[in-house]
């Protein structure tokens, strides 16, 4: 921020406070993304980021910049803006990579936000990924700001100017089309020499339809009604957690496919066997019953779910936004969920 360069400059300390500053530049390690691994880099032996006079380190309160090393989420904008504000005066703010600049990949995405909308940032660092002399450059030019007390670009582009009276072209945009999505079909391996699998297959074919997929993978298909059943057989058979809960959209069936995939850890002959118990719910209305209270380790995932496509686990007691943050838009990982449209202009 100007001011705080303001003050490091002026007063009748202001050369000592200057040249102070510039060779203790400490950056807080704020890692959100694969950028940290070029930062890394910059100060690791072949770089030696120490030499120009910066120091990662882990403390904000010790600290006197911030490099925001790749994307930030809506809910990891508020530790952005903490970690800002427990940092003592004067302070400073670097932002390398694309996803730090405008999203990069993730430009559209539900859940990005730009740094500079959350704390002031001096300097940008561009490229995907930047590169160590890149952040090093980026460095220097806040030393030469503190030194010089304007800020300077470490590279410049020439404009081209339009003709007189040629307006900018918009290029066309590709259509945007939501396909069908394509029925989902179990797929049966009939010749797997698992003679474990088939018997549970037998035991399991009275509460729904199971197929094995693959040695160790059974698919068990169950009417939503059946499904806490379903549950506390496999339960009484010796599985003891659902590894992952999983919601498939298909909208142009106006469906959605609701999976649990469980496994056991305490039967070691069921350990390496995993289920797909799942079933099928209306998109217009979905309601299914939570397996929190049988299997403890799907509520965090079933909440996940609720908040990514607004599945409602009966049973469960969290409501309201868990995983995003208060502000983020409804349901985003449905395929109807509408992302902004690229938008290109050519001269």
């Amino acid at each position: 921020m100007e001011e705080f360069t303001k003050f490091v400059r002026g007063g009748i300390l202001g050369p000592i406070k200057k040249w102070g500053t510039k060779w203790s530049l400490w950056p807080v390690h704020l890692v959100t993304a694969c950028c940290g691994a070029e930062l890394a880099h910059a100060f690791a032996c072949g770089y030696d980021g120490e030499r120009i006079g910066a120091l990662n380190y882990g403390i904000a309160r010790q600290t006197n910049l911030i490099i925001v090393e790749g994307a930030i989420t809506r809910k990891m904008a508020r530790v952005l803006r903490i970690t800002w504000e427990q940092m003592p005066d004067p302070k400073f703010v670097i932002v390398m990579g694309a996803c730090g600049l405008n999203g990069g990949i993730f430009w559209n995405g539900y859940n990005l936000v730009k740094p500079s909308e959350v704390v002031p940032v001096e300097f940008f660092i561009p490229g995907c990924p930047p590169t160590p002399e890149a952040l090093l450059r980026g460095i220097r030019q806040l030393q030469i700001k503190l030194d010089k007390g304007v800020a300077e670009n470490s590279l410049t582009f020439s404009e081209i100017a339009l003709e007189k009276g040629k307006k900018p072209k918009v290029l066309p945009v590709s259509p945007k089309v939501v396909s069908n999505a394509p029925s989902i079909v179990v797929a049966v391996k009939k010749a797997v020499d698992w003679e474990f699998g088939k018997q549970l297959c037998d035991r399991l074919k009275a509460i729904g339809r199971a197929v094995i997929t693959a040695k160790n993978r059974i698919a068990l298909k169950v009417e939503v009604e059946n499904l806490r059943s379903a549950a506390m057989k496999l339960k009484d058979l010796g599985f003891d957690h659902v590894k992952s809960v999983n919601v498939i959209d298909v909208p142009n069936e106006g469906k959605f496919i609701v999976e649990f995939l469980i496994s056991s850890y305490s039967v070691k002959e069921l350990m390496p066997v995993l289920v797909n118990l799942y079933t099928e719910i209306s998109r217009k209305e979905p309601k299914i019953s939570s397996l929190s209270d049988i299997f403890p380790s799907a509520d965090y995932l079933e909440r996940e779910m609720q908040d990514f496509f607004g599945v409602n686990f009966v049973g469960n007691p969290w409501k309201g936004k868990f995983i995003l943050a208060p502000d983020t838009p409804e349901f985003p990982l449905r395929k109807d969920f509408k992302l902004e449209a690229e938008s290109y202009v050519g001269d």
